[in-house]
């Protein structure tokens, strides 16, 4: 599978593929613990701040992972790194 090489597209899949996951397990899990169980902690600032940290760790660790798989099979595979040696002015005393 070849990959368009675009950072902003990426970030838009990680940004957007997080928050239909957060929205489908937060909204499962409240709705469990609140219709079900009648649980009313799951609307407390602490788990949702915990969920809105969780999310964006886990858009940056998904966008980086897209960069990764880019690089290594999309457009930037074909790129090479030249290795080049300088030679640096000696001292004179």
């Amino acid at each position: 599978m070849k990959f368009p090489g675009n950072p902003r597209l990426y970030r838009r899949i990680a940004i957007w593929s997080t928050v239909g996951i957060l929205v489908w397990l937060y909204g499962g899990t409240a709705l469990i613990q609140l219709w079900w169980l009648g649980h009313t902690w799951v609307l407390k600032w602490q788990s949702i701040l915990v969920g809105v940290l969780f999310g964006a760790w886990y858009a940056r660790a998904s966008y980086i992972w897209m960069m990764r798989l880019d690089a290594r099979f999309g457009k930037g595979s074909g790129w090479s790194l030249e290795k080049k040696a300088v030679r640096l002015p000696e001292l004179k005393d």
